[in-house]
């Protein structure tokens, strides 16, 4: 029986096809449209094109950006299997994947090149550091704007990683990042204050607040009880918090002291002493603080809020 097509038309079915075609088209018809749209790369490879891109963050989102604004002119490639344009990033193309698995898969790959790059060793090879990682994270690489954080994902503690998991697509800020991978490799604290009874601390006046809002039995409820030591770190970090904190978020959504505790400790549970103290101490991060205000604001954060609904809402917040 005759074909009406030939095998280059018709999708690919294994897996290994699939990536053969993505990665073909990539170097191939994708690089001839952006070299044509981008004057510095004109007389560039299709293959060097790609591997360039592929080796930098900011390139790559620039081109992703492109793409975006650009959708047109990559029209004849936004095609299904019968030839019809496809519009949204998650309609399978002639490839079998949509947009949206392309992009994922691009996020995956420049990836492993910087893991190998910064952290040494095979990214195929889960015994090396580049492995490793990535075989704790690139099952969470599946979003365009991750892009720009992989050079921030890298310097995470392996174990930090594991840990969060999917909470990773939780976080959009290469700061907030940055903070977990400061506070990780940061030693112990040592504590601020001499042990002293816990009905009779001695501390200055704002600490005292702190001090009494997590003794409070609703604010144990919702943060569980920890030892004394525990509690007097906490009271010294939450006593660094800067006036913009108290200014831009405490007031702003007139909180209670307790209410206030709930959401920073929560805050600090994150990020850790170290990226507490970068985020919400002094000079702080406005930006970072502002943008957390105005969500919490979004969600009716309140005086009359429950301190049971804080831990989640605050956590909301980060995520954006």
């Amino acid at each position: 029986m005759k074909r009406s097509t030939g095998d280059a038309a018709r999708p690919p079915h294994t897996h290994n096809d699939v990536v053969r075609v993505i990665n073909d088209t990539l170097k191939g018809k994708v690089a001839a449209v952006f070299r044509s749209l981008i004057p510095a790369f004109e007389n560039t490879s299709g293959e060097e094109f790609y591997d360039i891109v592929m080796a930098n963050s900011e390139m790559l989102h620039g081109c992703i950006a492109i793409f975006r604004r650009n959708r047109q002119a990559f029209r004849n490639l936004l095609v299904d299997a019968r030839g019809r344009p496809v519009n949204d990033d998650f309609v399978a193309l002639r490839c079998g994947r949509s947009v949206h698995d392309v992009i994922a898969m691009i996020v995956r790959t420049h990836a492993k090149r910087h893991f190998k790059a910064t952290l040494g060793g095979d990214p195929n090879d889960p015994k090396s550091r580049a492995g490793a990682m990535y075989k704790a994270i690139n099952e969470y690489l599946i979003h365009d704007w991750q892009v720009q954080l992989v050079p921030h994902y890298a310097p995470l503690p392996l174990a930090k990683v594991q840990e969060m998991g999917p909470r990773l697509l939780d976080i959009r800020e290469a700061e907030i990042l940055d903070s977990i991978a400061e506070a990780a490799a940061a030693p112990s604290p040592i504590p601020s204050h001499s042990p002293r009874a816990a009905s009779t601390p001695d501390l200055p006046q704002p600490e005292q607040l702190w001090w009494k809002a997590l003794r409070d039995p609703e604010v144990i409820t919702v943060l569980g009880e920890r030892p004394e030591a525990e509690t007097r770190e906490l009271v010294a970090a939450l006593g660094e918090v800067n006036e913009l904190v108290h200014s831009d978020l405490f007031n702003r959504l007139r909180i209670s002291t307790n209410q206030a505790a709930v959401m920073m400790v929560t805050a600090y549970k994150l990020l850790g002493r170290a990226g507490f103290r970068t985020q919400f101490g002094i000079p702080g991060k406005p930006a970072v603080v502002a943008a957390i205000a105005q969500r919490l604001d979004k969600r009716a954060v309140g005086p009359h809020t429950d301190l049971k609904l804080l831990p989640q809402m605050m956590e909301g917040a980060f995520r954006g």
